[in-house]
């Protein structure tokens, strides 16, 4: 009786294994998946002459960075202290959209601190903005721009939360959420640079 109920121990816990690792599998965010994590294969979006949004973003990380540092050198050189504070505070704002699963074509694992982080990160972003809003002196037309982009960003919180609260999204699921999710990064960028930075900042 004994080697057989050895027996019925080994094959239970055997059997247990087998359904952690098919669940871990299955639904990695899940409650009981042993790793709580989701290798994305990230898609390789392109634009207009078969750019890729990493080209997009590092021509305009080009060019913003020399508009930040003559910004500074004007700033330098001027009996006031004053600052173009949308050019200022869009080096706090650029990091949200650089993320490694946003701009590479390899394998991101993404786990569930990596999403918490991601939702930290646009909010502190969003708040940014919210703080220009307050700040800065727009044009009642720059305002609106202004606007468009913090309300875009707060359904892009909406986004992220639905990602971090599922518990038993599967893993094709977890896929076409995270490839939309990645879109409305990439969409909002677009809008970040075309409709408000560029215009409000337009010579």
């Amino acid at each position: 009786m004994g080697l057989k109920n050895r027996k019925k121990s080994f094959v239970l816990v055997g059997v247990a294994v087998f359904f952690l690792l098919f669940m871990t599998w299955l639904f990695p965010f899940s409650p009981i998946s042993i790793y709580k994590s989701y290798t994305y294969k990230p898609v390789k979006v392109l634009y207009i002459n078969d750019k890729s949004y990493e080209d997009i973003l590092n021509e305009f990380k080009e060019s913003y960075e020399k508009e930040l540092s003559k910004e500074f050198k004007n700033t330098r050189n001027t009996s006031h202290n004053s600052i173009n504070l949308t050019i200022d505070r869009t080096q706090y704002i650029l990091p949200i959209f650089e993320q490694d699963w946003l701009v590479s074509t390899k394998p991101v694992t993404i786990d569930k601190n990596k999403v918490d982080q991601m939702l930290r990160d646009v909010i502190q972003s969003r708040n940014t903005l919210l703080m220009l809003v307050a700040q800065e002196n727009y044009t009642s037309e720059e305002r609106v721009y202004l606007v468009d982009i913090i309300n875009s960003i707060l359904r892009l919180e909406e986004e992220i939360r639905y990602v971090k609260d599922g518990k038993y999204f599967s893993r094709i699921e977890l896929n076409t959420l995270l490839d939309n999710l990645g879109d409305s990064f990439r969409f909002n960028f677009d809008i970040f640079v075309t409709t408000f930075y560029e215009r409000v900042n337009k010579e």
